[in-house]
């Protein structure tokens, strides 16, 4: 029977999100793509990483439809990790470092993991999760990582994607009754999030994305990809601080997405100050921030876009997009 598909090999191309850290390596070798504490890494490090993880996962036993658990902070390992799980054809399985250790257990069990990586921060939680859990526990870092010596050994161990509503990863919910729940994402699905983010944000190669929304969120709303899609750098924020956000914000910084809870720990801190030299541009979800607190931010210099999303949807789904016919209408009475 014939198929029904016009497209052929030669115009048509699966859509996942590996593609855009080949594409970086490729145009922005030389740039700078991840800060990490004291560590720095160029799109070409960042590619070769990644490629080499893939071998470290294919000595570990990973392969198509595996379930890769991970347990890490806002880091090059866990931008790593978006690329590399994927391109072993496997399923990454993003846990929240909030749950309580019964929960993330639940989630390592529903899932199927068979492997957890955790970065150092989560060593000893990553630990008492497999007690009674066949689950193989790899440290990215720290004094007894495993991780970073088996990279230096390892070769690039890619296993093609040809069907691009393959599944990617499967996240969880949080906060909500009863158990979490695990939803399904492709390869697709991500791709396509990852440039509308890209592209609503304005992200661009002078941008520099800070770490400040958790990686292990619906995959970081897909920023983890779109940033990189942009040939922006990544700043990695390993836990929220407000006198760290404001010293990269000082420096460079040009997006990062919070709650309006995080929003307001900036506006109420101490180092905060009027007149930032260059606008930030910051993308919040959730509750809607109150006048009074897009206000200050206004006087920060911080443009706020507000958006709504679920897990289900790969995070952000409906966008307050500014119009300009806005500019010129007042404020409300409280603020005049």
């Amino acid at each position: 029977m014939r198929s029904s598909n016009p497209q052929t090999p030669s115009s048509f191309e699966v859509l996942t999100p590996t593609r855009f850290l080949d594409r970086a390596a490729a145009v922005f070798a030389d740039r700078l793509a991840i800060v990490d504490g004291e560590r720095r890494f160029t799109y070409a490090e960042f590619h070769d990483r990644a490629l080499r993880l893939t071998g470290v996962l294919a000595g570990l036993g990973v392969g198509p439809g595996d379930r890769v658990a991970v347990l890490c902070a806002n880091s090059h390992t866990m931008l790593e990790l978006h690329t590399a799980i994927p391109l072993r054809a496997a399923v990454m399985v993003p846990l929240n470092t909030r749950l309580s250790e019964p929960e993330l257990k639940y989630i390592i069990e529903h899932s199927g993991a068979r492997l957890l990586i955790a970065t150092t921060e989560f060593a000893g939680t990553a630990t008492r999760l497999a007690i009674g859990c066949p689950v193989r526990v790899v440290l990215a870092d720290g004094q007894d990582a495993d991780l970073e010596a088996r990279m230096q050994e390892a070769t690039p161990a890619m296993l093609s994607i040809d069907n691009e509503q393959a599944l990617l990863a499967i996240n969880y919910t949080s906060g909500t009754t009863g158990r979490p729940k695990g939803v399904m994402y492709h390869h697709r699905g991500a791709y396509l999030q990852a440039l509308a983010m890209a592209y609503h944000t304005g992200l661009d190669t002078s941008s520099s994305y800070l770490w400040t929304l958790p990686m292990f969120h619906c995959n970081g709303w897909c920023f983890t990809w779109a940033v990189t899609a942009a040939g922006a750098t990544h700043i990695c924020l390993r836990a929220v601080d407000p006198a760290e956000i404001w010293r990269h914000v000082r420096h460079g910084v040009t997006h990062f997405s919070a709650a309006p809870t995080v929003l307001s720990m900036l506006a109420e801190y101490r180092g905060a100050h009027d007149g930032l030299g260059q606008p930030i541009e910051v993308t919040t979800g959730g509750a809607p921030p109150s006048p009074t607190l897009l206000h200050r931010m206004a006087q920060l210099n911080i443009h706020i876009t507000h958006l709504y999303g679920m897990t289900e949807t790969f995070g952000p789904a409906i966008i307050n997009q500014w119009q300009r016919e806005w500019d010129a209408l007042d404020p409300p009475s409280s603020l005049r």
